[in-house]
């Protein structure tokens, strides 16, 4: 990929980025949806300027598409965490992605749910076929390195929300006691 089509293509994701903070969050009501598009948003903001960055090397090497996953998901998990660590009663609000009259009921109910459940060895046996699955279907299919980035981007995706989301839990119950 050039550097010229790097760059539209980063373009391309940071517009989408600012579409889903600005117009598809508003457009959807307080909850779950809501917060999932402006987590979303922010991914695809921080990993924007590291594709227009990394696009030249894409083709050739895997450590590029590591960057890109490192920039999007480190910098979200950077940015909620200190807004965690630094909120309150109101903010709090905003990080579940409630309204900003709801109750403090509310913010402890959505918060009781957004909760991540413990692995079982179930789940623990789920994710390691799945696993197993994208990178022996990577490896038929002659693409092993998009067999990796998949991996990375469902290590990333299965580790960093949960945490934040963990702590915003135990942010809101710190402020209710």
């Amino acid at each position: 990929m050039s550097v010229s089509a790097g760059v539209v293509a980063a373009g391309v994701v940071l517009a989408c980025a600012v579409t889903l903070a600005t117009v598809v969050s508003r457009m959807l009501p307080p909850g779950a949806g809501r917060r999932l598009t402006e987590e979303t948003a922010l991914i695809l903001g921080f990993a924007a300027p590291a594709l227009a960055l990394l696009s030249p090397y894409l083709h050739d090497r895997l450590w590029p598409s590591a960057a890109i996953i490192l920039c999007g998901y480190g910098g979200f998990y950077l940015v909620r965490m200190r807004q965690v660590r630094r909120a309150n009663r109101d903010s709090v609000r905003m990080l579940l992605g409630l309204h900003r009259d709801a109750t403090f009921g509310e913010v402890w109910q959505k918060a009781e749910r957004l909760e991540p459940a413990p692995l079982t060895n179930t789940h623990r046996a789920v994710i390691a076929a799945a696993a197993t699955g994208v990178v022996v279907l990577g490896y038929v299919l002659g693409r092993y390195d998009t067999a990796l980035i998949a991996l990375m981007l469902g290590a990333a995706e299965s580790t960093l929300r949960p945490a934040y989301h963990r702590a915003l839990v135990k942010k809101v119950r710190q402020i209710a006691h």
